[in-house]
């Protein structure tokens, strides 16, 4: 398909340029430039990796990884044939890597109508080219899926999973930390870390479907820098950066952002808090010990308090995982996690919590003690990170309702009904293979 360049210049705006999927052995070659530029395994659809971000009813982001030395231009058109606007909002190349990001945000749209992002070569040729839909954040309820811990060295997982959540059809998506273990293979610098964002984002196929779907982010310790980083780790400013070049958007109609790379989107009744676990968070050895920090938790209260609509709190690393003397609020961080719900249960908005990173998924009944009303944890973890069968039978959880140690993801089908939230949790595997369901109903 040829673009004339009137429409190219019209339609787009001149950006960075892209090509064909890079093998991870010739991602770099150390001198900042490809040493290879031959197509990768067919299996990957598009010739870009690009991300749909937050979307509304009116307005969809991208983020989309380009290649810095070539200039590209975009376009958005409905299915009618109708151009919508598209602006560049951002672009961020390295000298030390040949792949750089591009950053677009499109208005004009239209809740039921289908839309084709174009990514065009400046002779006019369409290089790539996908489907999306804008998101009515007024629907009744709302079928999303919950992920976490993206490893990247499962080859085969990395698409068939991405491809099992596609089939699914979530309304969105939400990735609950080590979005990339950006510490493997690593010495440690902003190159490091750029390289191994590149890779993981160049290889999962979530990033190469014909149809996009709206994805949320944030972080956990591997994609912030280190396994069990917090706080006092000196390049979180770098990485606070970087993370926000690859997955963050702008404030929009439905989404605020908070402290750290916290957030609150908003749709279908429901508020999702996402939190930041790892830029404020303390070591557990000092004197009072917090793993948002008193910022981020004011945040959280004041939103909190603006209505009574239902509220998801999700986290990169488990709630009420103390029982594993490990990682989990509770257990590093268990006397602020007694005081956040104590301020918790004075509000009227009932409240659920998600976790990630145990590399297993788990779903707990939470007695009423801990909110003044029965409520429940879910963790889904991990959906291609390592995972010894069994895993989750290594300590009794009385809280447990299921679990199961296969690499997985959780689609929930929510809604806000007369009767109560109505929340309904499944986990699904390779070859669509169900290994949790549950359905339950939190009255507040």
């Amino acid at each position: 398909m040829k673009i004339s360049r009137r429409e190219f210049v019209a339609g787009s705006l001149t950006t960075l340029g892209a090509t064909a999927v890079i093998p991870r052995s010739n991602l770099f070659d150390g001198s900042g430039t490809n040493s290879s530029l031959q197509k990768a395994d067919p299996v990957y659809r598009g010739a870009l990796p690009i991300l749909q971000g937050m979307t509304n009813q009116f307005s969809a982001q991208f983020t989309i990884l380009i290649d810095a030395r070539k200039t590209y231009g975009y376009q958005a058109v409905a299915s009618s044939g109708e151009v919508v606007p598209l602006h560049v909002t951002r672009r961020e190349v390295r000298t030390f890597s040949a792949w750089g990001v591009e950053k677009l945000f499109v208005t004009g749209l239209q809740v039921g109508k289908d839309y084709r992002l174009k990514v065009i070569d400046p002779s006019g040729v369409v290089i790539d080219e996908r489907n999306f839909r804008a998101l009515d954040l007024n629907a009744p309820k709302a079928r999303f899926a919950v992920a976490s811990c993206v490893n990247d060295v499962y080859d085969n997982l990395i698409v068939d999973m991405w491809d099992n959540m596609a089939a699914a059809n979530p309304d969105f998506v939400m990735i609950l930390g080590d979005t990339c273990y950006s510490d493997n293979d690593n010495d440690g610098g902003e190159a490091g870390y750029w390289k191994r964002y590149v890779e993981t984002r160049t290889l999962c196929s979530h990033f190469r479907h014909k149809k996009l779907t709206p994805t949320l982010a944030i972080w956990d310790d591997h994609d912030f820098g280190g396994n069990n980083y917090d706080s006092t780790f000196r390049e979180k400013p770098m990485m606070k950066n970087m993370f926000e070049i690859f997955w963050e958007n702008q404030e929009t109609v439905g989404l605020i952002a908070g402290p750290g790379v916290s957030k609150v989107f908003s749709a279908a009744g429901q508020r999702f808090f996402l939190m930041d676990g790892r830029y404020y968070r303390t070591p557990s050895t000092i004197a009072r010990p917090q793993q948002w920090g008193d910022e981020q938790e004011t945040w959280l209260f004041e939103h909190m308090g603006q209505n009574n609509q239902p509220a998801w709190l999700m986290n990169g690393s488990q709630f009420f995982g103390g029982y594993l003397k490990k990682d989990a609020f509770e257990y590093w961080h268990g006397q602020n996690l007694k005081d956040i719900c104590r301020e918790l249960s004075g509000f009227e908005a009932p409240i659920s919590f998600v976790g990630g990173d145990v590399h297993f998924s788990e779903i707990m009944e939470l007695e009423a003690a801990i909110l003044g009303y029965k409520t429940y944890e879910f963790t889904s973890s991990s959906i291609h990170s390592h995972s010894i069968p069994g895993l989750h039978l290594r300590k009794k959880n009385k809280r447990r309702m299921d679990a199961s140690s296969a690499k997985q993801f959780m689609v929930f089908d929510a809604s806000n009904t007369s009767t109560g939230w109505k929340i309904e949790a499944k986990s699904l595997g390779k070859k669509m293979k169900q290994y949790l369901h549950e359905t339950v109903v939190v009255r507040r």
